[in-house]
């Protein structure tokens, strides 16, 4: 069982700390209950000592700011294979802003995707999965979590030129520990736990979190939906081609000059217009935009997703 746990990475401090008792407290009962049988007689606790060094040194001191996964098993983050959910409900509000100004929070080796010369989009997607899990793998051992991601819409061009539309990740949290540790060792998403509650009270739904302190209030029945009032776009039609997720996601690894690329395939795929009556959202507070206009919100429900092993492409910038 402490084998596992710390596997898990789960409170790795109070795990090292209940290792750290378990072997001063099994030392002390056999040094007096059953000297004869310690494997190095009384310098048993000598070797003990040096063991709970290596424990207190490994995860409260070395492990502080160092995850081991990354450590160890740095190609496993490369989404090393097929993950499949799905989605019971998938709300996305895309934000407009002035494209110069997100230009600095994406790699070089990717563009913007942009409307009319002058926006480009923040998207925030909130995702009640269920059943997550590597694709193939019987449904009785997925997990259920609730997904936040905040990504920016953009452009990559291949090696062999074909013209790529998908996204870059800036942040994501999730419900679960267990989702944001096994999240952080298979992907470069840099998972964080939040506290995430979505209620829905007749046709409103309401998706908040007191830690990360955003909330969303969403009429998710109204008929005949009007765009929001400071959108860029005209129509819904032109809306919903910034209503995501795209097909892609990217990653860069400046170090290597390698590009991830992650293709998600989707069926049933029938976004929504939603009415967002109320929304406050730190995160994009602290980015400081000097303009951000809501520019459109859909509700997905009801979709089976999967995310293709991850493909990897030297850049050549």
């Amino acid at each position: 069982m402490i084998a596992v746990w710390i596997l898990s990475s789960l409170r790795s401090r109070f795990c090292a700390i209940t290792q750290i008792v378990l072997v001063v407290s099994m030392n002390i009962i056999e040094f007096f209950l059953a000297p004869d049988l310690l494997l190095f007689g009384k310098l048993n606790s000598v070797i003990a000592g040096l063991f709970i060094v290596i424990i207190y040194y490994n995860v409260l001191v070395f492990f502080r700011n160092v995850k081991a996964s990354i450590i160890m098993l740095p190609f496993l983050k490369n989404h090393p294979f097929a993950v499949e959910a799905f989605f019971e409900t998938s709300l996305v509000l895309s934000f407009a802003v002035p494209e110069k100004e997100l230009e600095k929070l994406i790699p070089p080796c990717l563009e913007l995707d942009v409307y009319n010369d002058k926006w480009a989009f923040v998207a925030i997607a909130l995702v009640q999965t269920r059943r997550l899990r590597p694709r193939g793998f019987p449904e009785m051992l997925g997990n259920d979590f609730f997904l936040i991601g905040y990504r920016v819409f953009v452009r990559y061009i291949t090696n062999s030129g074909k013209n790529l539309r998908g996204l870059y990740i800036l942040k994501s949290q999730t419900n679960k520990k267990r989702m944001q540790f096994f999240g952080n060792m298979f992907t470069h998403y840099n998972y964080t736990t939040t506290d995430i509650l979505q209620t829905i009270d007749g046709s409103r739904m309401i998706v908040k979190s007191k830690k990360s302190n955003f909330q969303f209030t969403i009429d998710i029945d109204q008929k005949n939906v009007s765009l929001p009032q400071e959108s860029p776009f005209p129509d819904w039609n032109e809306a919903r081609k910034f209503a995501g997720p795209l097909p892609f996601t990217f990653t860069l690894n400046k170090l290597k000059k390698e590009v991830l690329i992650i293709e998600g395939v989707r069926t049933n795929w029938k976004p929504e217009p939603v009415t967002v009556i109320d929304f406050n959202v730190e995160f994009l507070r602290k980015l400081s935009f000097t303009e951000i206009h809501l520019a459109n919100a859909f509700i997905i429900k009801n979709v089976p997703y999967y995310w293709k092993k991850g493909h990897i492409e030297k850049w050549n910038g």
